[in-house]
């Protein structure tokens, strides 16, 4: 969207998230300025499932890990990355 009255941003789910959510891409409609806090807040609403764990999950904006405050431009792809665990 353009005009500053809001954005859609793409956002792609990987490994365990993708049974959780049902989906491996979605497109979100994010108010103007938001940032990828935002956008995780809006992912728990159509997700509630994801709210115990959105904290550990790792968000990448054009494949580079951003912080909650990391604003986000319209046309965006954010991954929402889990947690990946090894020995």
């Amino acid at each position: 969207m353009l005009g500053g009255d809001g954005m859609t941003v793409k956002v792609r789910f990987f490994a365990g998230l993708v049974p959780i959510v049902g989906e491996k891409s979605i497109e979100m409609s994010l108010p103007a300025n938001a940032t990828v806090g935002t956008l995780r807040d809006q992912l728990v609403l159509r997700y509630p499932v994801l709210e115990a764990f959105m904290t550990t999950y790792v968000c990448a904006v054009a494949e580079e890990m951003q912080p909650p405050e990391h604003p986000l431009a319209d046309g965006d792809l954010v991954d929402i990355i889990p947690p990946i665990s090894g020995g």
